[in-house]
């Protein structure tokens, strides 16, 4: 599930959406991601600029909408999910 939740993250997507595509509860999926993100294989994606500004702007469903991404390299190279 790991390998399958970092394939799914190569695209930025909110908790919610991994939730669905994993077949998790958001919850769970919560958990999931701040293992991943202590880990170093995830990071956030937060909004730091205005609105409509940002490379995501055709994605975002709007503000306060986090969305997750998984690094190009872990951290934690020694590391394995």
């Amino acid at each position: 599930m790991i390998s399958h939740a970092l394939n799914l993250l190569a695209t930025p997507r909110t908790p919610e959406e991994l939730a669905r595509a994993l077949g998790l509860s958001l919850e769970a999926t919560l958990l999931l991601l701040q293992q991943l993100e202590h880990k170093g294989y995830v990071v956030p994606l937060t909004c730091s600029t205005s609105c409509r500004l940002c490379a995501f702007r055709n994605l975002c469903p709007g503000p306060g909408k986090v969305y997750w991404v998984r690094r190009t390299q872990p951290r934690n190279q020694g590391e394995t999910p």
